[in-house]
């Protein structure tokens, strides 16, 4: 790429300038107004002729990959985008002016959407988009991301189909002044790692998640709702199904989990017993006020068919389970247990012993989960709250578990997909239109 300086409408000779690419590892510069593509990205270039600075932006697309888009300047964008590259994302988003994807079709080797923000953050609507996930066909490397944002301040992600990704929504380092997640559908997450010939490696994985926050301030409060995820039995991988990792919202204005129906948390090809994953997990370590989970509200969920438990409170404060309904009854179509003996509906367990563990209220949730005891009988796995605390204010109130997974000492397997079609009928007498729509 040849670039002219000019002045006035005049160009100024090459020879007189200064040339200089911020990022060298994207264009590198031959010192005479020529940049020579080095690496896939975008990167700022200036020239400085004389006392006068001049820049312009030059971006660097890979030529394998014709079918993917970056995207520099804001905007409305909408049609088929690809990578066939599980280096290269299928969409960067590279701009913090407000992009809006709409009625498109993803698919890709490595990660669909990406999003880099810089200072204050991008802002990004996606809405009406089916993102497919493929075999990356490399070994040790797992499936993509539907979407991975870094220093994000605006976020919606509506009406989007996902099918086969490691993560769906993946957020990270970021203050979102709004967030909406909702009305999404997801199919057999998977977050085992390829053995490079269309197959797995066994006990790899990266692993996954359908929602994670990883270190996020949403001061505003955020929206997480109405999103249907369904795994499949030995079709599907992941762990924790949504996670907050050190993430917040604000003292009045809590980030709202609701209404969302999540079925299948488990990990196939595991051929040892360390599947920790759970239906909804807060996590996280920190003993900083800044950084601890704080401020959300998990309410009217659908939690269905898990291994590990349904909602987990590991670490935070002012969290709050309320409506919520449970219902797993531990074993696959096959009857085989799938649920870790140690596995509970509910817990409330300041599993890191930090001391941001307080104001956390669970009640009013139902249903029953079914794990095997030491003989491989079902048994009732209910709350387990060993961080209860009425000096800290850690409130276990009524919760009705009517285990609708036993019927005597037998299983029930269709209490499961019971739950799931009095979700859907719940979904359409609220006018909720799922997935995308294009």
């Amino acid at each position: 790429m040849r670039i002219t300086p000019m002045r006035d409408g005049i160009a100024v000779p090459l020879s007189h300038c200064v040339w200089e690419a911020t990022d060298n590892s994207v264009p590198s510069s031959n010192d005479n107004g020529e940049f020579v593509g080095s690496g896939v990205g975008s990167s700022p270039v200036t020239a400085t002729c004389g006392g006068d600075v001049t820049s312009a932006s030059a971006l660097v697309s890979p030529t394998a990959n014709p079918s993917a888009i970056r995207i520099t300047s804001g905007g409305t964008y909408g049609g088929n985008w690809s990578s066939a590259d599980p280096k290269v994302p299928a969409v960067t988003i590279l701009t913090n002016d407000p992009v809006i994807l709409r009625n498109a079709t993803i698919t890709g080797r490595g990660d669909l959407i990406v999003v880099y923000g810089r200072n204050g953050g991008a802002n990004v609507t996606i809405d009406n988009v089916t993102g497919i996930a493929l075999d990356p066909g490399v070994t040790g490397q797992g499936r993509g991301t539907f979407l991975g944002a870094e220093r994000i301040s605006h976020l919606s992600v509506t009406h989007c189909t996902m099918r086969g990704v490691s993560f769906g929504v993946y957020i990270v380092s970021s203050t979102l002044a709004s967030l909406q997640i909702r009305d999404n559908v997801a199919r057999d997450l998977e977050d085992r790692k390829s053995d490079g010939h269309g197959g797995f490696l066994l006990n790899q994985r990266l692993p996954g998640h359908l929602i994670q926050l990883n270190n996020v301030s949403l001061p505003n409060g955020g929206e997480i709702a109405w999103n249907q995820m369904i795994n499949s039995d030995g079709a599907s991988s992941v762990e924790d199904i949504i996670n907050f990792y050190e993430s917040r919202g604000s003292a009045g204005k809590p980030v709202r989990i609701h209404d969302n129906y999540l079925e299948g948390g488990f990990s196939a090809g595991l051929t040892t017993s360390y599947y920790t994953g759970a239906g909804i997990q807060l996590d996280g370590e920190s003993n900083d006020p800044s950084k601890a989970n704080g401020f959300v509200m998990i309410a009217n969920n659908t939690l269905v068919h898990l291994a590990g438990d349904g909602i987990s409170i590991a670490a935070g404060h002012d969290i709050y389970v309320i409506g919520n309904r449970i219902v797993s009854c531990g074993k696959d179509s096959s009857g085989r247990w799938i649920a870790n003996p140690g596995s509970n509906a509910l817990g409330m367990w300041n599993y890191y012993k930090t001391n941001q563990y307080f104001n956390n209220y669970i009640a009013n949730n139902s249903g029953g989960l079914v794990k095997p005891d030491a003989n491989g009988n079902p048994s009732p796995g209910n709350i387990y709250a060993p961080s209860a605390s009425g000096s800290l204010n850690n409130v276990v109130n009524t919760n009705a578990f009517e285990q609708p997974c036993l019927v005597g000492s037998h299983l029930n397997l269709a209490a499961e997909s019971i739950e799931r079609n009095r979700w859907l009928s719940t979904v359409a007498e609220a006018g909720e239109l799922l997935g995308d729509q294009h």
